[in-house]
């Protein structure tokens, strides 16, 4: 040896150094944690219409009543062939989504994308000259509508918006009468 030895430890200002980097890399590197509250309200917006406008094809295609069912008390969505021999008219039958073979029934609050979502609305969502009702029918011809068993009566859907929240995002689902169109807002 010639009198020079040579140190294999790191000195504090080359510690802070690295340490420096990886702090700058971790914060370039992190993916962006914003909230996806919007994301899961338009998601569950978007699903709702998507059964609605299913409910609606399907009557038209087969020519029998098809419905939809939103309850805002249990955040539940339900697409369906129509019961008209029951009273108050049920579902003979969920419907199942064309592409994914699943049954169209679902709840907004608990869904693995849509989780903590609610159906906001203080009543149920659909408007007839009797009043609100949950349920949401459509006859051969697609006309938004609902019918009292009892006399065959049926009225005219006068309006029809489901609202969703999640934290302070909100989106409105609407159903315009006569033509059935549906719209997300």
């Amino acid at each position: 040896m010639n009198g020079v030895s040579r140190s294999h430890g790191v000195t504090l200002v080359e510690l802070l150094i690295v340490v420096s980097l990886l702090g700058v890399v971790a914060m370039v590197a992190t993916p962006n944690l914003r909230s996806a509250d919007p994301y899961r309200v338009e998601l569950a917006a978007k699903e709702i219409a998507a059964a609605i406008r299913l409910a609606r094809s399907e009557a038209l295609r087969t020519g029998q009543v098809h419905g939809v069912q939103i309850s805002q008390n249990t955040h539940r969505v339900v697409a369906y062939k129509a019961d008209l021999a029951a009273s108050p008219v049920g579902m003979e039958a969920i419907l199942y989504h064309p592409v994914s073979r699943k049954q169209v029934d679902f709840q907004t609050d608990t869904g693995q994308m849509t989780s903590g979502v609610s159906i906001t609305n203080a009543q149920d969502p659909f408007l007839y000259a009797t009043g609100r009702r949950k349920n949401l029918l459509f006859d051969a011809s697609g006309l938004p509508m609902w019918i009292v068993n009892a006399t065959g009566t049926t009225y005219v859907l006068q309006d029809g918006v489901v609202q969703l929240g999640h934290g302070n995002v909100a989106l409105s689902v609407r159903v315009a009468p006569i033509t059935g169109r549906v719209t997300v807002q």
